[in-house]
């Protein structure tokens, strides 16, 4: 089942690809613009990730160093 956020990820995206439909009333110039949309999504995305991985790694890493400090003493 998906969770909440995937379903208001999905919600959004038909919401601004019928906007842009409605706007522009070319299927072919929204779906060039929902391209690249999707297309800064999914870098924004990996960009997060990345970012998130990096604050991971460094907070186990000084859990690992206190724990070493415990044993120490």
């Amino acid at each position: 089942m998906m969770d909440k956020k995937v379903i208001k990820h999905i919600l959004l995206l038909v919401f601004v690809s019928s906007g842009l439909l409605y706007l522009t009333r070319s299927w072919l110039m929204s779906l060039g613009i929902m391209m690249i949309l999707l297309l800064i999504d999914a870098l924004l995305r990996q960009y997060d990730n990345k970012r998130r991985q990096k604050w991971l790694a460094k907070q186990r890493e000084e859990m690992e160093e206190q724990e070493e400090l415990k044993d120490q003493q």
